[in-house]
């Protein structure tokens, strides 16, 4: 007893289990992950190593090479970033995807270990740490006001708020910027370095010394085994400035030295707050970003924050308040929310479509059910896989809508056409089901394996496709077992049997239907007369497919669809040498312009920053925050657009503003174009990043071109005389001690309060350093006596670099640039090039892709070697299924049909290529061919039945031009919420799919009807011709000798 069989006779058992896979279903739904996208941790490592008063040519040299040659042997490696800054290193390591991130994170530290003698012996110990790129990006940015000091503020925010953030489930890390950061200042006098002859190292030397906390073991008393521990740490703030400091003059208090003072840090970094909505602008406010583990769920992580929020700021009694200003959960969930409704949309006019070639409202209902089974029963397996609701597996489903009931279409179709020859609907439901089982099998199999192949991309991008391949395969497998289940089952059991036509609405359908069969058969005995007709209408739709390969370069093309959530980000760079003061100033005029915008909700100003690898006080970045996109007319990138044009009068500030989209995957830059310029020499790529970024300034469509090579900045540089200072019995590293304490001073120690440390800080004040003879006099004390610097050091001034970047142990400069409304990267990154080629680069220089521009070109390659496997795949399952080489290939010819389509409707509508289109394409690869698999199917079982070639055809089309029209129909409708936009939060990456799905199968399906039995007849009239030849070549022997 087959499958069939036993689902028509045992119809409780089978009821039972598909029941039992719905509630398993329904109850994985709700323990799914919810999020934007799918779980990508991507292992990277970082080596952050600090070395006080170092230049980036020092940190490159010392720490960052060498820290590059010894990490380069390890196994599994990507790529090497250096960034050699001034006083720090930051290397960043990025293994192959898959690597496991905590053995690459011990590998790293057993390398560094090894080398960490031969570092500088002033450098702080290398802090090694893993970091997840796609969920490094903060999934809650909140603002902290209150009516109290900054430094108050920045403490509540640290050790109350952050602490208390921290603890909500999912939450990876908190960081805190803005407000003022508590120290302890050890201030001395010029005039009492002269005159006590007080070295400040010996200071800094005796504020450590008498600081510490040290175990002194275990002493065994009274058979007891007691711990031995000195506690000599700092108790109070008194204590410090009661320390004895002996001099040549006698001992002294600390506090006759120097002025001992609970201070706050210097402020290089400040958080200013505009919101238009309360009319108020605070910049005494602290920014908390929270960042989710890679595993959370964003929904939850935002709500238990958001719980947090209202109890601290309740419990706070009005002195504090919180402001959200930015959160992924509302996207994420109306994303999530949006595409279940396109799910939902595409199940109705699914159904509609039913309703109207059925025109049976029982019959409807046997292949709706079909649908929610399937999808329902998919959440099972999703929860078994690890996989989570996420857009690109909701899309996956919503994709999947209309192929879903093809299978049950086919399958009921051919049922009726059994009952309607006089069978009981028993028979008909054995029979009908049966019958079908190979082509609808072959079908299903090859919408299987065109996702095969996509578990051969690579790297961030593999991880994406998977989760809609699995999403798509799942749901597959499921309707097929719903189709030779449920379908056969409620068919013997609720279709009536006698099949009657009633109601002049059934008969109008009917008699439509055969008029179209009738039409139908008509157009295809005149096309299939001759041979000749049938290969003119070939030769036509060749033609039509060179026009549409022509046409498809045309397409503009991206790696990701931007999307409008309502953020914008200017960045700002004023000269070298601007101070905090100036910045503010620049940033406060930026503010007042762009605040005359209507679109604008609240702008969030962050002085001193503009990034991880970019903190200093001549910099800064603002996040504007826009009202809803229903409310406004213009998108984030037009407002983007225009905002550059209003702040290009803006004097000796590089500023540059971007869309942000929510849609940047596995931490790319925010740029849509980021390309690598490597060469041996810093000077020579100073000097061609130069010329290629006035080229690329020519390219329409290209804007915010920019550079991590900066102009070079003048160093004020000390360079010692050693014979003099050997001479006075000082070392260079007193020097410059002293010139740090001077200038910004040095931490010697650290004091702990409250189960917090905060930095002691040694320095020399008295007199502000207002020019060069002030840095010359600072006082130095040495064996010889107190004598000003400059009689240890020379003076000048030299050039010097901002930041050297090397990827791969290459010297890099990092080319970045943004795209206007109505341009795409992918299209002017070949202008790009052209431009480089005729500018020329000399020997050991080039330029390569990187960031988004990388992954682009990466995921370009995969996706054709994927299609080029797809149909491969098809064709074997094809030969397998139809036991025949040659028809699988008339079939895989239905594939550049659908390109035809796809390329024109992509270019009326104005649809920009991307990675879903590309998904799109592969996935009508198992799609289109299904149309001819039926016909070809029926038309064998014709032929086999003694039928000639021109009738058999004939027939087989007639025949399936019912469940044809019926499937691909049901599959556009099902895809049309899609294509349509339907939806506010990610509508822009499901509308590409919708686009592409839509173009091909309507064009695919309107041309195999024509072209797949041409092409048969054609093949099979040459086939019979020969054969007879060879007859009667073999009959002509036999007649002579007779």
């Amino acid at each position: 007893m087959n499958i069939v069989d036993l689902s028509i006779k045992r119809p409780i058992m089978v009821s039972m289990g598909l029941v039992a896979l719905v509630l398993f279903g329904i109850l994985s739904y709700f323990s799914l992950p919810v999020s934007l996208f799918p779980n990508m941790s991507v292992p990277y490592v970082t080596i952050q190593t600090v070395y006080a008063g170092a230049s980036p040519e020092v940190i490159e040299t010392q720490i960052s090479k060498k820290l590059e040659d010894q990490v380069s042997s390890i196994s599994g490696l990507e790529k090497i970033i250096s960034y050699s800054m001034d006083n720090a290193s930051v290397v960043l390591i990025e293994f192959k995807y898959g690597i496991d991130e905590n053995i690459a994170l011990q590998n790293v530290k057993d390398k560094v270990e090894a080398i960490s003698a031969d570092l500088p012996e002033a450098a702080k110990k290398p802090v090694i740490t893993k970091i997840d790129i796609s969920t490094a990006m903060p999934v809650m940015s909140i603002v902290l006001e209150g009516d109290m000091s900054p430094r108050e503020l920045y403490e509540i925010a640290t050790n109350e708020v952050s602490e208390r953030f921290a603890q909500v489930d999912g939450v990876g890390s908190v960081s805190v910027s803005g407000g003022q950061e508590r120290e302890i200042r050890v201030e001395m006098s010029r005039s009492t370095v002269y005159e006590r002859a007080i070295p400040v190292l010996q200071i800094s030397g005796i504020l450590a010394a008498a600081n510490v906390d040290i175990p002194g073991g275990n002493f065994n008393y009274a058979n007891h085994d007691i711990p031995v521990r000195l506690k000599g740490e700092f108790p109070s703030i008194e204590e410090i400035e009661n320390l004895d400091v002996p001099t040549r003059n006698g001992n002294f208090k600390l506090r006759q030295l120097a002025n001992v003072r609970d201070a706050t840090k210097t402020v290089r970094e400040r958080t200013i707050l505009v919101d238009k909505r309360r009319g108020t602008r605070n910049e005494n406010a602290v920014l908390l970003s929270v960042v989710k583990n890679p595993s959370a769920n964003t929904i939850s992580v935002v709500e238990g924050v958001t719980d947090q929020i209202d109890e601290i700021t309740k419990a706070s009694g009005g002195r504090l308040n919180m402001m959200i200003i930015k959160e992924d959960a509302t996207y994420v969930r109306d994303s999530v929310k949006d595409t279940l409704s396109n799910v939902y949309l595409g199940i109705l006019f699914t159904g509609l479509v039913l309703l109207f070639f059925l025109h049976d409202l029982r019959s409807t209902l046997i292949v709706a059910v079909a649908m929610p089974f399937s999808i329902v029963s998919t959440f099972l397996v999703m929860k078994a896989m690890g996989l989570g609701l996420n857009m690109l597996s909701l899309m996956g489903l919503s994709s999947a809508t209309g192929t879903l009931v093809a299978n049950s279409v086919v399958v009921l179709e051919n049922i009726f056409r059994y009952k309607e020859s006089g069978h009981s609907r028993i028979e008909s439901a054995s029979k009908g089901t049966k019958e079908v089982i190979i082509a609808v099998f072959a079908s299903t199999l090859t919408n299987v394996a065109v996702f095969v192949p996509l578990g051969s991309v690579s790297g961030v991008m593999g991880v994406i496709m998977s989760n809609f391949a699995w999403t798509v395969v799942i749901s597959t497998v499921f309707s097929i077992v719903v189709s030779f289940t449920l379908t056969p089952m409620l068919a013997s059991f609720i279709l009536p049997e006698k099949v009657t036509k009633e109601g002049k609405i059934s008969r109008g359908i009917e008699s439509m239907f055969n008029k179209w069969e009738s039409v139908y058969g008509k157009m295809i005995g005149f096309l299939l007369k001759n041979r000749k007709r049938s290969a003119i209408a070939i030769s036509v739709t060749v033609a039509l497919f060179i026009i549409s390969i022509g046409l498809f370069t045309t397409i503009k093309y991206e790696l990701m669809p931007k999307t409008d959530g309502g953020k914008i980000l200017v960045s700002v760079e004023l000269p070298q040498g601007s101070d905090l003061g100036k910045t503010t100033e620049v940033l406060a005029g930026i503010e007042t312009r762009l605040m005359e915008y209507s679109e604008v909700e609240s702008l969030l100003t962050t002085l001193g920053s503009m990034g991880s690898m970019d903190v200093d006080v001549s910099v800064a970045q603002m996040d504007v925050f826009l009202i809803p996109k229903k409310d406004r007319e213009l998108s984030n990138s037009e407002l983007a657009a225009d905002m550059t044009r209003l702040l290009s009068d803006v004097p000796g500030a590089k500023i540059r503003i971007s869309a942000i989209s929510e849609l940047a995957v596995g931490g790319s830059t925010k740029s849509d174009m980021d390309l690598y310029l490597k060469g041996p020499d810093g000077v020579v790529l100073r000097d061609l990043s130069g010329k290629i970024l006035d080229k690329m300034n020519e390219i329409p469509g290209i804007t915010n071109v920019s550079s991590s090579s900066k102009a070079v900045k003048q160093e004020l540089v000390f360079r010692p005389d050693r014979k003099r200072l050997s001479d006075d019995g000082i070392t260079v590293q007193q020097i410059a001690l002293t010139l740090r304490a001077a200038i910004e001073g040095f931490v010697a120690t650290t004091y702990k309060e409250g189960g917090e440390e905060f930095d002691v800080r040694v320095s020399i004040t008295g007199a502000s350093l207002t020019d060069i003879e002030d840095i010359r006099n600072i006082p130095v004390v040495s064996g010889a006596g107190t004598f000003p610097l400059s009689r240890y050091a020379d003076v000048s001034f030299e050039d010097g670099s901002n930041k050297i970047i090397r990827t791969n142990k290459v010297k890099t400069v990092e080319i970045t640039a943004d795209m206007l409304p109505g341009y795409t990267a992918g299209n002017a990154l070949t202008e790009v090039f052209d431009k480089v080629n005729e500018l020329g680069l000399p020997e050991g220089y080039k330029l390569e892709q990187a960031g988004k521009t990388e992954m682009l070109a990466n995921t370009a390659r995969d996706m054709a070697m994927a299609f080029a496997i797809a149909v491969v795949l098809v064709y074997m399952v094809l030969a397998a299924t139809l036991e025949s080489l040659t028809q699988p290939l008339f079939i895989i010819s239905t594939v550049p049909l659908s390109i035809i389509g796809v390329v024109f409707l992509a270019l009326g509508t104005g649809t920009v290529f991307n990675m879903v289109g590309m998904i799109g394409i592969i996935m009508l690869v198992g799609i289109v061919v299904n149309n001819a698999i039926l016909i070809l199917d029926y038309y064998n079982q014709l032929r086999n039945g003694g039928m000639d070639i021109r009738q058999a055809l004939v027939d087989a089309c007639t025949a399936k031009l019912k469940p044809v029209l019926m499937s691909n129909i049901a599959i556009v409708l099902g895809m049309l919420p899609m294509a349509m936009g339907i939806g506010a939060s990610g509508a822009e990456l499901r509308q590409t799919m919708g686009i592409v799905m839509i173009g091909g199968i309507v064009s695919s399906t309107i041309l195999t009807l024509f072209i797949i039995p041409a092409l048969e007849y054609i093949v099979d009239k040459g086939k019979k011709r020969r054969m007879s030849g060879k007859k009667a070549t073999a009959k002509r022997p036999a007649k002579e000798v007779q």
